[in-house]
């Protein structure tokens, strides 16, 4: 066999190998994904059910990186704290150590016969689980059938002496086969295809034991590459989980290299198949890794926030909403009005940052945004929820014609921390596509939200303090604005005749006036409220 035939032999087999792994751990989480989740959630209060959440999260989906990524989005939502994440982390990297074990069982000849009855199952199925069950069947087969190929195609270089030299070497300066193993994982993304490419090499006599070892240790550091990847954009919270999920596998490694020697002596005597020993080193590395970290996980926690220090901007939460003032209906309802202010009052911090992504377009301040949007809507459910409970008791007919009144002014202020993230949507269009406003868009834009600010600072004076006077103000303020906007209209029209306005940034400044124009409409509903006139 030729060079050319083991080169496109092993390349083969490692697609087969990857695609099998990515068929069966996809299929695997459409099964289970939503179960999943549903177990991180709960299984995280103490330290021991985290450790064994990630262990039986992992194992059903056969990839510790998916497991990563579902605790990056659990920690971006705010689900999850740091030190309840980080034993969940922990318990992946010994879940992981699953297909090591299955690849270890040289399921290689039974190849065929999985793919055969996963392809009739996924093709003849009429349910989407059924299908999904024949495709985790049809990846399982099609990944022994790649170990296979690979196994097969460098067999002949086994009687190489300069090949087999080359690999000896990993074993021999165990930092290049640390290196190495960090290397390939981070090229393929994938732990489980490094280890079986290992398993393949070792299983044809081209790696002997010392070599798959330190290229084992260097997989579990390349592994992590993963979360780095998923954390970035995210909140700080996962940065941090990224960070300990890298130092607990480096760190690993440091403590388990004075300790090969020992391991090489005793290994040999629990199998003599070197695919079982490669398998068992990969599962006794991460339990033992596992078993130093899981005492420390709160001293770590605290590291991790020396490390990487700052807080999350995090979402506001309903501070009036009290229970137990349900029983006074009269304290109840202004229970609910001041929390009406304090939606407001987000409101203008969000109009304050849309004004400043207009002017220069910030990502850090899009996500607070974000947050602060997340935040009124909790809010806008809260106070729903709480009005709804006041209508149970007995009211008098002045609060019976409040209670109507502050939902619809819920509803308006909620719409109002829309149009203030769609401003910032825009102005992030502005930034991706390179466009820009004229001088006087921008100053025309910058007059609209100054303006706005000042209405919406009078809502919430007349909505605390039952202040009539400022939701007239309100009133003529909304006019002036509508009246400015149909005047920059004009002058936008004419901007673009004269070439000094382009029509992508123009579509864009016009859709911004038409937000800012129903932004102030939703906020006049408000005080319209106040006033006691309109639909109110």
């Amino acid at each position: 066999m030729g060079y050319v035939s083991i080169i496109t032999g092993v390349i083969g087999g490692l697609g087969l190998f990857i695609y099998g792994m990515y068929l069966l751990s996809d299929s695997l989480k459409k099964l289970s994904l939503n179960y999943l989740k549903a177990i991180l959630e709960k299984m995280t209060s103490n330290r021991v059910k985290g450790l064994l959440a990630g262990i039986f999260v992992t194992s059903a989906i056969q990839s510790s990186s998916a497991t990563s990524v579902l605790l990056i989005g659990f920690l971006n939502a705010g689900l999850l704290s740091l030190a309840a994440a980080l034993p969940v982390i922990i318990g992946a990297n010994i879940g992981t150590t699953i297909t090591a074990q299955l690849i270890a069982f040289k399921l290689t000849k039974s190849a065929l016969i999985f793919i055969f009855i996963g392809a009739l199952v996924s093709l003849f199925a009429k349910k989407d689980r059924n299908k999904n069950k024949g495709l985790a069947l049809l990846g399982f087969g099609i990944l022994f059938l790649g170990l296979s190929t690979m196994s097969s195609a460098v067999k002949p270089l086994s009687g190489n002496d300069a090949v087999i030299g080359l690999f000896v070497n990993f074993g021999k300066q165990p930092a290049l086969g640390i290196l190495t193993g960090v290397i390939v994982t981070v090229l393929l993304q994938s732990s489980s295809t490094t280890i079986g490419m290992v398993i393949a090499l070792a299983t044809a006599g081209l790696l002997d034991l010392p070599s798959s070892i330190y290229l084992i240790l260097g997989d579990n550091i390349g592994t992590c590459v993963t979360a780095i990847i998923a954390s970035i954009g995210g909140r700080l919270a996962s940065k941090k989980l990224a960070t300990g999920h890298l130092l607990f596998n480096v760190i690993g490694t440091l403590i388990a290299l004075p300790f090969v020697p020992l391991y090489l002596h005793y290994t040999p005597m629990i199998s003599s198949d070197i695919a079982r020993q490669i398998a068992n080193t990969h599962t006794i590395f991460n339990i033992i890794n596992a078993a130093i970290f899981m005492a420390f996980v709160p001293l770590f926690a605290k590291l991790l926030e020396k490390i990487v220090p700052g807080e999350d901007y995090e979402k506001k939460e309903v501070r009036y909403l009290d229970k137990n003032l349900l029983s006074a209906p009269d304290l109840a309802i202004q229970a609910a009005v001041n929390e009406l202010g304090v939606m407001i009052s987000i409101c203008m911090g969000m109009l304050d940052k849309a004004g400043q992504c207009v002017v220069s377009y910030n990502h850090k301040l899009r996500n607070e945004i974000s947050v602060d949007e997340d935040s009124v809507d909790e809010m806008q459910k809260s106070i729903t929820e709480y009005l709804i409970e006041i209508t149970k008791t007995e009211l008098t007919e002045k609060n019976s014609r409040l209670i109507p009144a502050i939902l619809h002014s819920v509803n308006d202020v909620e719409r109002v921390a829309d149009y203030c993230e769609d401003i910032v949507k825009l102005a992030r269009r502005v930034y991706e596509n390179n466009l820009t406003f004229s001088n006087h868009a921008t100053d025309e834009l910058n007059r609209l939200l100054e303006k706005t600010h000042t209405l919406m600072r009078h809502t919430k004076k007349a909505v605390e303090n039952d202040d009539h006077k400022a939701a007239g103000i309100t009133l003529n303020i909304e006019s002036e604005i509508k009246s400015l906007i149909m005047e920059y209209r004009l002058k936008h029209i004419q901007r673009l005749k004269e070439n000094v306005c382009f029509v992508d940034s123009g579509l864009v400044y016009s859709d911004m006036l038409s937000h800012i124009e129903r932004l102030n409409a939703h906020l006049c509903n408000v005080t319209k409220g106040v006033l006691h006139i309109g639909k109110r």
